[in-house]
């Protein structure tokens, strides 16, 4: 990759502009001799960068000014710090403020609170029912101490956190807060009870709202009432990003009811994990897409998705819907009744009317990747079928019991997506890239059991494999994807570019190795090629060391 800026060597130019000819003064730290990718998609220009009071100072050349701290960039790409649009690191800086996963392949902010649920509002009668459902569960030992979501965002702010974080509330999580888990359509004063959470949680700062479309309660809600609780977002002008209500046979359907809701309600809208789960379904996303396309012609429509053809979950997905009426205790209930635990099988293997067998299931294809008690941890990293065989019982056998004993504990990979559907959805304009993953340490309190390797590899995969390799995009507009274009959904008007005045959330990587190191073997391993990594003007990482002064944010959007 360096030489293809050497190739280009003629156009780049190396002098001050005259606006930074005037801000010849002491910077905190000066970034020289890189490459500028400022995130708007340009090309780059070798210039340095001046950096005072957390903030971008001067673009130019500042050899002769005068810096506390000088960085030699040389043959590196000095970039926007990346911007992982699709995370679920609700509650893990409780934990561990660290977020090596993150950090070491340039990622300075995590949008959080995503498919429907967050960690907050946490109110009203149905609270204890919400919290075993929601991403609080991901912590058993974390004291949940706030109830609104500008309390939670007060708690977390006071955590020491390696990157930002800029956080939805999950409809889930306040259709739970207004009506428990009922499988039914709310009456007037629940819906209003979650318009009103909706919009005090949009007062105290949150960026908008997320829908899981396939997990309770959200599955039980219609288009219509999506429609009138998003219309509070977009008097905000926030956004409505959805796991949409199926991504394998009814894949376009799906698509078709977010753009409804988003036209609707007139709100600014993002699909979640874009993609075609199944074989059966391979090749739709250009029937998807392009629904998509000409929808974004007339407003504000996106997807994220990541660089993968492995997507993660949880065993309570496979379920059919009726067996989930009442929230996650309910289906273990079931589980335990021979009768109901008979009709759950037979929905897992063959779906019905309002429940397509999620899947299509080939239990070759669904590996077990944590499971967080002690008994049945021998399992991890191993496909369905093999531990089925192991065991001497039919892989759906194994799978209710699992989620019996284990509960919702059990994550697993799926091996059921497409190379050639991601390297189409990649190269589309109106794509960004979202790990889907959650900010965690090897070796810490959240580095634990074999997670799909995208929460460690997801941007460096896209900007190694997908970019060098593959030759996707031109690096400029892959960094566009990845900095500039979801800092603009996000209305983060001074993040996201290299330009002077905004916040310096700075990234420096070499393109010709920053790449991926975790697969699903050995998940636990962190990306290379990243140099630093620059948070709110401060270097976090460097060398591969994270600084002990941990200067991330609660972001608000503005």
């Amino acid at each position: 990759m360096k030489r293809y800026f050497e190739k280009r060597m003629e156009s780049f130019t190396y002098s001050m502009s005259a606006e930074g000819a005037d801000k010849l003064a002491t910077f905190d730290l000066v970034i020289e001799q890189g490459f500028v990718i400022d995130g708007t998609g340009q090309a780059a220009k070798k210039m340095d960068v001046g950096i005072k009071e957390g903030r971008i100072a001067a673009l130019g050349d500042l050899s002769s000014s005068e810096a506390k701290r000088r960085l030699d960039a040389s043959g590196l790409v000095v970039s926007p710090g990346f911007i992982d649009m699709h995370t679920h690191s609700d509650v893990v800086f409780f934990s561990d403020g660290r977020g090596e996963s993150m950090l070491r392949q340039g990622v300075t902010t995590n949008v959080s609170g995503n498919c429907g649920s967050s960690a907050a509002p946490l109110v009203g009668p149905y609270r204890d029912q919400i919290l075993p459902n929601v991403a609080v569960d991901m912590n058993h030992e974390l004291e949940v101490s706030w109830n609104s979501y500008g309390e939670f965002a007060e708690a977390l702010a006071k955590v020491p956190k390696a990157i930002n974080i800029a956080p939805l509330i999950g409809h889930g999580t306040i259709r739970g807060a207004a009506m428990g888990f009922e499988a039914r359509r709310p009456s007037e004063i629940e819906l209003q009870a979650m318009r009103d959470l909706v919009r005090q949680s949009m007062e105290e700062g949150a960026f908008g709202l997320s829908s899981g479309l396939i997990f309770p309660p959200g599955m039980y809600s219609d288009t219509s009432e999506l429609i009138e609780v998003a219309k509070v977002v977009a008097e905000f002008d926030g956004i409505y990003s959805s796991h949409i209500r199926g991504e394998t046979n009814p894949l376009i359907q799906a698509v078709e009811e977010a753009i409804t809701i988003g036209r609707e309600a007139g709100v600014r809208t993002n699909i979640s994990h874009h993609k075609a789960v199944g074989r059966d379904n391979w090749g739709k996303v250009h029937q998807s897409h392009a629904l998509i396309a000409e929808a974004a012609q007339d407003f504000d429509l996106t997807y994220d998705m990541y660089p993968y053809t492995v997507c993660g979950g949880s065993l309570s997905q496979y379920p059919p819907p009726w067996a989930k009426d009442g929230g996650l205790t309910e289906l273990y209930r079931r589980l335990g009744d021979p009768q109901q635990r008979a009709r759950i099988a037979e929905g897992i293997l063959h779906g019905g009317d309002d429940f397509p067998n999620f899947y299509r299931l080939s239990w070759e294809d669904i590996q077990i990747a944590t499971i967080k008690t002690e008994k049945n941890a021998w399992m991890e990293g191993l496909r369905v079928s093999e531990i089925a065989r192991r065991l001497n019982i039919e892989p759906v056998e194994l799978v209710m019991d699992l989620m019996y004993e284990d509960q919702d504990e059990v994550q697993v990979l799926q091996h059921v997506l497409n190379d050639a559907d991601v390297e189409f959805l990649l190269r589309q304009e109106e794509s960004m890239i979202g790990s889907d993953g959650t900010a965690i340490s090897p070796g810490g309190p959240t580095g634990v059991g074999k997670p799909h390797p995208r929460a460690y590899g997801a941007f460096a995969r896209f900007l190694g494999y997908w970019v060098r390799e593959r030759g996707v995009l031109p690096l400029e507009k892959a960094v566009h994807k990845i900095t500039g274009k979801p800092a603009a959904k996000l209305r983060l008007q001074d993040r996201g570019l290299i330009q002077e005045g905004f916040v310096a959330d700075i990234t420096v990587f070499d393109p010709d190795t920053i790449r991926d190191m975790a697969d699903f073997d050995n998940p636990h391993q962190l990306a290379v090629g990243v140099h630093w990594v620059i948070v709110n003007g401060h270097v976090t990482l460097e060398d591969g060391q994270v600084s002990s002064d941990l200067r991330g944010s609660v972001l608000r959007p503005r």
